[in-house]
């Protein structure tokens, strides 16, 4: 039988979806630097105006501010996994591969402020799209469990958990001005018996020295 052919899009149509993908990115970063700057007295419009887009195109794009704030931090979240993941994959030891972006995500407020502050800011947000911020987490998790590098009896679970314990690290490190690097890194240590990971071996983890952070 011959095979189905393949839909083919036209070039108009193509070209219009390019058009609309880079403005809605474009927009998706002007609204991170708007959050960031005014943060939960930013509005719709002062998002247009910095876009130099009309209040309308923003409601083409997304229904509401909270849909625009929730892709928002999405993107930027992605977008922050990618620069995390460059120095997880440095090292070849899988435990390490999985501490080092945790140990970036609670140095957050040093290496992305502008997202640590929008984090905080927009918490309540943050909370209703937590399961698509811990999506590559807990595949991860997973992945290390089934390879036997750890030994959970529910991987998703303890992966929940430790990306909770991180996130208010993450929170502590930018409302205490008392708090330091050596406590976000004893956050990390101690979420690691989550993993069932030995303390002395979470500290070695934990505690390794971190190559130099370019953003």
């Amino acid at each position: 039988m011959p095979g189905k052919a393949k839909k083919t899009v036209p070039p108009d149509q193509g070209r219009k979806a390019a058009y609309v993908m880079r403005n809605r990115a474009a927009l998706l970063h002007s609204t991170q630097e708007v959050l960031a700057v005014k943060g939960q007295a930013a509005t719709i419009e002062d998002i247009a105006e910095h876009a130099q887009i009309a209040v309308s195109t923003v409601y083409k794009h997304f229904k509401d501010k909270d849909a625009l704030i929730s892709a928002t931090i999405l993107n930027a979240f992605a977008e922050w996994e990618a620069w995390a993941e460059s120095f997880a994959m440095q090292s070849k030891d899988p435990l390490e591969q999985l501490v080092m972006p945790m140990r970036l995500f609670v140095r957050l407020n040093k290496t992305h402020p502008h997202h640590a502050q929008t984090l905080v800011n927009y918490f309540a947000v943050v909370a209703r799209i937590v399961p698509q911020l811990q999506v590559k987490l807990i595949a991860h998790v997973t992945a290390l469990n089934k390879a036997k590098f750890l030994k959970l009896d529910d991987p998703a679970a303890a992966a929940r958990h430790f990306h909770a314990v991180i996130t208010f690290a993450v929170i502590d490190q930018v409302t205490n001005t008392k708090a330091t690097e050596k406590d976000a890194d004893e956050s990390v240590c101690a979420a690691l018996a989550l993993f069932g990971i030995p303390e002395a071996q979470a500290k070695k983890l934990a505690f390794a020295p971190l190559p130099k952070l370019n953003k």
